[in-house]
């Protein structure tokens, strides 16, 4: 009885402990609306904290990594699809999309310039590891963006979302090129393999996100909105294991669902009315932005958890680390003085490493794996850049509200 009794208690904890986090999760989106710090620094920090209470009690100490991958996994497929079905394209909006998508390849790989020869200098890394090291840091996280940016213009808003998606596809797509370089060391088949299955990933991601579309319609089930997001996320996986960019899947599947009248026309313009495109784009909003939430609260705070506090103290992964987020920063700022010719000042600030950053770090092949890289530059530069974030959106914050108020013009690129 006593064992039994430990058990029942051990489930009680587990259950309050769930609940606990989610209405911190709320209370820190609440601060965040009203701060503008970002509720994902605030769940990290909750998750250090949570894990050195739990080294009081090694009773209910627990692996998490094998959780963080899953969590951010299915978080990453529900935060992007959140993201796409607010985003309307249009002839209007066609520069936009273009800048957005500069931004996002040219970010990627002005970042890797700027990253690998830090860590190859400094670390003493050969130059295929701070090559493969400086990708996962070269990635903006719309886990974080997405969320942070409601207050902002709607300009500012949809660029930085165009930007932080564009950025996690290309940057899943150019580390896993990395990775099949290295494994391979043939740079043309390799080259030439990349080329094919982004065209095939581009093909196979509008036929199904119109065939899903259309399943949607004909199928009669009143319990159907949580099998379409577990078809999204198999498909994703299935993805994945063919070494595809599953991620543009999710993407396209959420712009078609919000941009019904541009896809559904001629003989398909008849299969659904809009009323019917309308309630399905509600639906899948509401389901995309409860379910991200609640696995954005759990990825962060597993991930708080994971932190060994003492790589925080080491002053040369400080160092590094600052080095790192300086590359980045003056690296954006050309950008954008290159490719935006107005804006906010507000974008300059919010390119934060967060999810994606942690999974491509922790998808590194042991074989490809670098003893001498530190864990704790990747925890810094995602603490840094969330900070930096977190003081332009309060530095620009009110500024931003009361132009929203009063300019109702699109800006002129």
């Amino acid at each position: 009885m006593p064992y039994l009794t430990f058990v029942s208690m051990d489930y009680h904890v587990i259950i309050v402990s769930l609940s606990i986090c989610i209405v911190l999760s709320y209370l820190f989106n609440e601060i965040a609306k009203r701060t503008n710090i970002p509720s994902v620094l605030m769940l990290i920090v909750a998750g250090v904290g949570i894990g050195q209470f739990l080294n009081l009690y090694p009773e209910y100490k627990l692996d998490f990594f094998p959780y963080l991958q899953i969590l951010g996994t299915v978080g990453l497929i529900m935060i992007v699809l959140e993201g796409a079905l607010d985003l309307e394209l249009s002839k209007q909006k066609k520069p936009l999309i273009i800048k957005a998508t500069l931004l996002g390849v040219f970010g990627i790989l002005g970042s890797i310039l700027v990253i690998a020869p830090i860590f190859y200098f400094l670390l003493k890394m050969s130059l295929e590891s701070s090559i493969l090291y400086a990708t996962p840091l070269a990635v903006i996280s719309s886990a974080i963006v997405i969320p942070s940016v409601a207050t902002l213009l709607d300009y500012d808003k949809e660029l930085l979302i165009y930007e932080s998606c564009i950025s996690d596809i290309i940057g899943i797509m150019v580390f896993n090129l990395i990775v099949s370089i290295l494994q391979s060391q043939e740079l043309g088949s390799s080259l030439g393999g990349f080329s094919l299955e982004v065209l095939f990933t581009i093909v196979v991601s509008l036929l199904v996100g119109v065939g899903l579309v259309i399943l949607f319609k004909f199928l009669n089930a009143k319990v159907k909105l949580f099998f379409f997001i577990s078809i999204l996320i198999l498909i994703y996986e299935l993805g994945k294991m063919m070494h595809l960019s599953p991620l543009v899947l999710i993407l396209v599947f959420g712009l078609i669902l919000k941009n019904h009248h541009l896809v559904f026309i001629g003989p398909l313009s008849n299969l659904m009315s809009r009323i019917e495109f309308v309630k399905m784009e509600k639906d899948f909003h509401i389901i995309t932005r409860e379910t991200s939430f609640v696995l954005r609260t759990f990825f962060f705070i597993v991930f708080g958890l994971t932190i060994d506090l003492s790589s925080l103290v080491d002053v040369e992964v400080l160092i590094i680390s600052l080095m790192v987020f300086i590359g980045i920063l003056l690296g954006r700022i050309l950008l954008l003085k290159w490719l935006i010719n107005k804006t906010t000042d507000v974008v300059e600030y919010v390119a934060p490493r967060g999810l994606i950053t942690i999974l491509l770090f922790y998808s590194i092949p042991p074989e490809l794996s670098s003893p001498i890289f530190q864990p704790g530059i990747i925890l810094w530069v995602v603490i840094i850049t969330s900070i930096y974030m977190s003081y332009g959106l309060i530095k620009n914050g009110v500024g931003a509200i009361e132009k929203r108020e009063t300019d109702t013009n699109v800006v002129d690129l």
